[in-house]
């Protein structure tokens, strides 16, 4: 149905543009160029609406690239055929437009034309578990015992990362770039109103704390915050790394922050595009640096955009891992799951290359995990301890793998959805009252997981 309507469209505008090309041959230069002009815009707009991810999300018309090709190619055809029937008739253009509020009204109307089609257009691409923003109109679907209670509901922007301070106090960045920090209500299990600790930053993706310093990736960067006065705000900020590859194929960039056990800050770092042969230095990577700064090692290679980075309780590395659209048979690869070995190639699986590792789990097409965190409590049954908790961004949904590990050193993995319902989880962190915690964009709230056996 989507693609019928983008290709209807597609050939609407490609009409238009003809129609202004016959009336430029007729010299009815004003009016031609107008309507190619618009035409023109309109068609850019549809693409750009296909194409370009809104915030961190996906384009708001729906369509796959083959899909978007097929639309295209019917506005083109629609451009031929129009513009071919009007020299023909060398006067159909310009008697339709013979009358002076008929040429006033056309360019008038189209603008209001286009906005309102590809409005509804996008409004009709979203899916149905989109379309209800109202997180307490919706219904998270978890296994028996566990329910999901809404912890962070006054967020001012939708939240990208998360991370809990020592003492316990809950930190969010979120889409505009401000961080924000929040007291838990005593006894009400949720935050009370937040207040910003810092602001100013491009696309925070992940934030983790170490003493008294909370560490923040934004686009192209990792930076250290501290507040040395106490008044509750950052006022000392410092670079660990710069100029990372970023924002050059949208919305790839440096992403989610992990202390290892080895004391060292890890994070991924998308690829700069869609498949092609990668020549940027750390794109594509899973990083390492030094937390006093700098001393970037290269961990392993070869990724679409692992978004976020864990170890399990042996110090092992796991990652998720966007694998994007192109592939070299044409058919969209599934996203992806891994133990991260030092060293490891995850994009190149000829069996001649050493370094080549498979992945643990291959999520559906462009189920996008993002958040990720394994389960540290001792508030769910014992079997969820070191569980790794995937948030698939576009699913809704927050997966549960369950890792065993192998005699030859490597894992085994078994993969179940665990929680639906959400709108766009993006993080999930263990918390420190045993409790597994959510972050939905889109909803502007966190959700607090708890168990109880009785239910």
């Amino acid at each position: 149905m989507i693609v019928i309507l983008s290709a209807g469209l597609m050939a609407l505008w490609g009409a238009t543009i003809a129609v202004g090309v016959a009336l430029i041959v007729r010299r009815r230069f004003v009016l031609g160029a107008l309507l190619i002009l618009e035409g023109a815009l309109a068609t850019a707009a549809q693409y750009a609406l296909s194409t370009i991810p809104m915030g961190i999300g996906d384009p708001l018309l729906r369509v796959t690239r083959s899909e978007l090709l097929i639309a295209a190619g019917v506005g083109a055809i629609a451009f031929a055929i129009t513009l071919a029937v009007l020299l023909r008739k060398r006067d159909a253009a310009t008697n339709a437009f013979k009358s002076k509020p008929a040429a006033i009204a056309a360019p008038l109307l189209m603008p209001l034309l286009a906005a309102g089609a590809l409005y509804g257009l996008s409004q009709l691409s979203i899916p149905e578990r989109e379309r209800e923003r109202d997180p307490n109109k919706r219904a998270i679907e978890m296994p028996a015992g566990f329910s999901a209670n809404l912890y962070a509901h006054d967020i001012p922007d939708n939240p990208t990362a998360m991370a809990f301070a020592p003492g316990g106090r809950l930190f969010i960045a979120d889409i505009s770039g401000a961080i924000w920090q929040g007291e838990e209500i005593s006894g009400a299990h949720t935050l009370g109103a937040v207040t910003k600790f810092a602001d100013g930053f491009n696309l925070i993706t992940g934030l983790a704390w170490r003493g008294d310093e909370l560490y923040v990736s934004s686009a192209g960067k990792v930076e250290a915050l501290r507040d040395t006065n106490g008044d509750g705000t950052a006022d000392a900020r410092r670079t660990l790394v710069d100029g990372l590859p970023a924002l050059i194929f949208m919305p790839h960039s440096n992403n989610a922050l992990t202390f290892g056990p080895d004391g060292r800050l890890y994070f991924g770092v998308g690829a700069t595009s869609d498949g092609g042969r990668e020549t940027r230095q750390y794109a594509a990577s899973i990083l390492s640096i030094s937390p006093d700064g700098g001393d970037v090692k290269v961990v392993a290679t070869g990724f679409g955009n692992p978004f976020k980075v864990a170890f399990n309780k042996a110090g092992d590395l796991f990652s998720g891992d966007n694998q994007g659209l192109a592939s070299p048979d044409g058919a969209p690869p599934p996203d992806e799951f891994n133990y991260i070995a030092p060293g490891g190639d995850y994009n190149d699986l000829d069996l001649n290359n050493a370094a080549a590792r498979e992945p643990l789990v291959q999520f559906p097409v462009h189920a996008t995990p993002v958040g990720m965190a394994f389960y540290e409590g001792d508030t769910y049954p014992p079997e969820y301890l070191d569980n790794a908790f995937v948030a698939l961004w576009s699913r809704g949904e927050v997966a549960r793998i369950m890792l065993t590990k192998t005699p030859q050193g490597d894992y085994r993995a078994a993969p179940a959805v665990w929680a639906r319902g959400f709108l766009y989880p993006i993080d999930v962190v263990s918390g420190p009252d045993g409790n597994l915690y959510v972050a939905d964009f889109g909803t502007r709230v966190i959700y607090r997981i708890t168990y109880d056996a009785s239910h």
